[in-house]
Order: C-alpha cells, then sequence, then structure tokens
C-alpha cells in the first residue's frame, strides 16, 4: 500500500515540478519531485496529528489522492533538452561509481537494523507521533520535544504502513543530491565532463556516502540546503542578468521551499539560512533590479520562512518550558518576516550602504553578547580556539574533496564574474557563520586536548559531532563553485 501511496503523491510533486521548473532536465525533475513529496507527506502528517488526527494508511492515501486531482491542474511542460555527451567512456564510469554506491547504500539500508543512538530516539519520536498523536509526548526527553519533526514524521510514515526498512529513503536523498548537482554543474558550464567529474568528487566523498546509509537528519539537512543554494545561484544570476521573469519565480520558490526544509529537519539551519537572505537583500540593493522582481522576493521569503514558522507555532504550544536557544530562533523567525513584508510591500528603499550597516550591526551585537556575558561555563576564548580546531581538523573526514581548495591559486579571482564572486561569498559567511555558531553554544568537551584526542587519536568520538555534520551543507555547494571556475574548464577542454 505504502507503494501505492507514495507514486501518487510522487507523481503529484512530478506534475508540480513539471509545470513550475521548466529550466530542469527530466532526471533533474525527478529528483526533485522526490524532494518535495517528502515534503508534502511530512507536512500532511504533521496536520494530522496536529489535529489530533491517527494518520493510519486509508486516511494517508485519501490525502495523496486529493493532492493527485489537484496537481492534474498544473500543465507539464517539456524538459531542457540535454547537452550532447561524447564523452561514453566517461558516462558509465560515472553511472557504475553513482550506481555501485547507491546499491551498497540500498542494501545496507535493507538488511541492517538500526543501531545509532539518535536514529533510535528519532524513531521513538515517530512512534510517539502515531501512537499518541501529539508532539510533546512525555516518553520524549524536553530537549528532543523541541526538534523540528521532519525525520520523525518520515518514521510515522512508514510506521503507519508497517514498513520495517526504515532506513530505505536515505539512500535515495544520496542519489537525488548527486542527480540534481550533476544537472546543476551541466546547467552552468554545458560541458557534461565537468558534470561527470565533479559529480563522482561529490558521490564518492566517504563522509557523504557513509550519511547514505544512516537515518539522520544529517545528510537531509546536507541535501535540502546545498540544493537550495544551487537554486539560489541560479536565481541570483538571473536577476543581475534580468533573464526570465518567470523563471526568476520559479528558481525563488525552489530555493526557498528548500533552505526552509533544512530548518524544518535541522532547527539551526534557520541562522544558516541567515547567510542566503543577506546575499539576496545585498544583491537587489548592489544591482538596483526592477520592481518586478521584489515579486520574486515575495515568493522567496515566504517560501523559506513557511515551515520553520509552522513548527515555532506548535512549539510555543507545548506545556514545557522552551530553551532560550529556540526563543532566540523564534525571533529571528518573527524578525525575517517583519523584513520580508517590509521588503516585499515596498515600505523600504533599500541600499547598498543600509545593508552592510546592518552587517557590521549584527556582528557587534554578537560580539557585545558573547563577550560581556560569557554564554555557558567554557570561557570565550577556549571556546573560539576549539572551534577553530575543529573547524580545521574535520575536513579530514572529507579526505581528498577540501583539497580542491588548491584550484584557486591556479585561477585569478580578480577575473571572475560578479555572480560567481557572490558564490565565493556565500562560502565565507557560512564559514563565518558556522565558527560563530560553535563558538556561542557550549563545546561537548570543555578542553582542547579532549578535542585533539577525539579527532587524531579516537576519531570516532568525533566524526559525528554536530560541526561535522554542519559542513556537509556546503561541501557540494563548495564543489560547485570549483566546477564554475574559468581555468577548470580551460583545462578539461584542452586535455
Amino acid at each position: 500500500m505504502i507503494w501505492i501511496d507514495f507514486s501518487l503523491l510522487f507523481y503529484s510533486s512530478f506534475r508540480v515540478c513539471g509545470a513550475w521548473c521548466e529550466w530542469a532536465s527530466k532526471w533533474e525533475k525527478l529528483a526533485l519531485a522526490f524532494l518535495f513529496a517528502l515534503a508534502l507527506k511530512s507536512l500532511f502528517l504533521f496536520f494530522l496529528i496536529r489535529l489530533s488526527i491517527k494518520p493510519n494508511m486509508y486516511i494517508q492515501i485519501s490525502v495523496s489522492i486529493l493532492a493527485l486531482i489537484l496537481s492534474l491542474l498544473f500543465p507539464v511542460k517539456t524538459s531542457v533538452k540535454e547537452v550532447p555527451s561524447g564523452q561514453e567512456k566517461l558516462t558509465w564510469l560515472a553511472i557504475l561509481a553513482v550506481g555501485g554506491l547507491f546499491i551498497l547504500s540500498m542494501i545496507n539500508a535493507w538488511f541492517f537494523p538500526i543501531t545509532e543512538s539518535d536514529a533510535i530516539w528519532y524513531h521513538i519520536r515517530g512512534m510517539s507521533f502515531f501512537n499518541e498523536v501529539r508532539f510533546d509526548s512525555d516518553s520524549v526527553v524536553s530537549q528532543l520535544k523541541q526538534y523540528p519533526p521532519f525525520i520523525p514524521l518520515l518514521f510515522v510514515y512508514l510506521i503507519a504502513f508497517k514498513v520495517e526498512f526504515l532506513k530505505v529513503i536515505f539512500p535515495l536523498l544520496y542519489l537525488c543530491l548527486n542527480i540534481i548537482f550533476y544537472s546543476r554543474v551541466l546547467s552552468l558550464t554545458e560541458n557534461k565532463k565537468i558534470a561527470y567529474l565533479f559529480t563522482m568528487v561529490l558521490a564518492t566523498t566517504p563522509y557523504f556516502w557513509w550519511h547514505g546509509v544512516l537515518p539522520f537528519l544529517d545528510l537531509t539537512t546536507a541535501v535540502f540546503y546545498s540544493t537550495g543554494i544551487l537554486y539560489w545561484y541560479f536565481w541570483m544570476k538571473i536577476e543581475t542578468e534580468s533573464i526570465s521573469i518567470n523563471r526568476n519565480f520559479s528558481y525563488a520558490l525552489v530555493s526557498g521551499l528548500l533552505l526552509g526544509l533544512a530548518a524544518w529537519t535541522r532547527i539551526e539551519f534557520l541562522l544558516y539560512d541567515l547567510v542566503p537572505i543577506f546575499l539576496t537583500i545585498y544583491i537587489f540593493s548592489r544591482f538596483k533590479v526592477e520592481n518586478w522582481s521584489s515579486k520574486s522576493l515575495a515568493i522567496f521569503f515566504p517560501s523559506l520562512l513557511l515551515f520553520p514558522s509552522i513548527w515555532f507555532f506548535n512549539l510555543y504550544t507545548f506545556e514545557i518550558s522552551i530553551f532560550n536557544q529556540f526563543k532566540i530562533m523564534g525571533g529571528i523567525c518573527t524578525l525575517l518576516w517583519v523584513i520580508s513584508l517590509s521588503l516585499t510591500l515596498g515600505k523600504w528603499k533599500i541600499s547598498q550602504n543600509f545593508v552592510l550597516m546592518a552587517l557590521v550591526v549584527s556582528i557587534v551585537t554578537y560580539l557585545f553578547i558573547l563577550l560581556m556575558f560569557g554564554i555557558g561555563p567554557v570561557p570565550v576564548w577556549k571556546k573560539l580556539a576549539i572551534s577553530l580546531y575543529r573547524i580545521s581538523t574535520i575536513q579530514t573526514f572529507y579526505l581528498f574533496t577540501s583539497f580542491l581548495v588548491i584550484f584557486l591559486f591556479f585561477e585569478n579571482l580578480k577575473n571572475l564574474s560578479e555572480i560567481k564572486k557572490y558564490l565565493g561569498y556565500f562560502l565565507i559567511l557560512f564559514l563565518l557563520m558556522h565558527i560563530a555558531i560553535f563558538t556561542y553554544s557550549n563545546p561537548k568537551w570543555p578542553t582542547l586536548n579532549r578535542f585533539f584526542q577525539a579527532t587524531l587519536i579516537q576519531p570516532g568520538d568525533s566524526v559525528n559531532l554536530s560541526d561535522a555534520r554542519g559542513m556537509m551543507s556546503v561541501y557540494p555547494v563548495f564543489i560547485f563553485f570549483i566546477s564554475s571556475l574559468p581555468f577548470i574548464k580551460k583545462r578539461l577542454e584542452n586535455g
């Protein structure tokens, strides 16, 4: 029965993607349809549980049929034509590499049980959602109650249909990431050789593939956030080049939804979302785009804030004390709605200087809070030292991927196009945001020596720390940025 239900929802999502994403290839639309089908399913389940309706299989199938009927109103448009290959050997090599790893992931997911402690808790939350039909179950510790519900809701879906192989979704997320990455590199470079090679670099990065067989939220946030940034880049590209209004709207919608889904999965990604939000406002003020472009902003902001806002509204109905971190996140979400409404309604006249001043004020405020209030028992200077150490040493978990930075030294970065520079700025700002988050929060261990042991002597203790997992969300964007360098295209075309 679950195959019938998901097929209905998947085809509904595919029709919507076919209508909105005319710039995408057929395989890319299929990958996006899978991601949005999971998002829709989680949204349906959320409202059923919120309304105290037990989400049994018959109710879910009825909702999926309704979604299919509504999707029939959307006409499916033709996909973009693929670039002629001329790279048959490389094509088969990429298929064997990515396909082989995907099959191994599926075998692992199918035959091996859940053994990781975090994943067991997600499963417990899913069972409490399904059986108690509530989000604030007493059987779940208060900290976990406040985490966004996406992964537990996926477990609810599988539990409702009595599916025992709970991990099968995660290898498919790994596959979708590689399909979308390949399609975006090909769209940008129009060179299949570059697209194949860099897709294999991403797919064979051990840390990504390893998470493709684990029922964590780590790979899920990486897929949502990184693909959201890729589509955000193409949205900014056509905004600055004034190519097509329709494409502006669809890229803004897709990127906003994916970035919002990252926060629907892991709440601190609302902070990471501040980076593309800031750059979006800055680029709009920098290029002084036409008035109709504010309509794409009116699509981007609500689609990004939709999912996290729903969870915050739900969170404040809990009969428990809300952690200060979640109160801060809720305040940021509210502030973003104020900014969104002010920009899209045209009441603010943003300027480049105003945006830069807002950035400076934000940084000064953060440093003031950090230094004056000394968050937590660990001194600020020690937390900063630990953060810098962690951010440098966790790169070893990605092996050769991080060494791609060497190509920057062969490129004249001053000659890069304006929009490619902004993608580089995004990578830098993301890294700074990453350091700021883990300087503010208390480290797992209070001494640098303990982190030294955990990374260099017993790496199994740190391979799944939050900072290592958070970097997963920027690595696909980093690899994409390297693939876009003129030096890479010139050498591969001449090679």
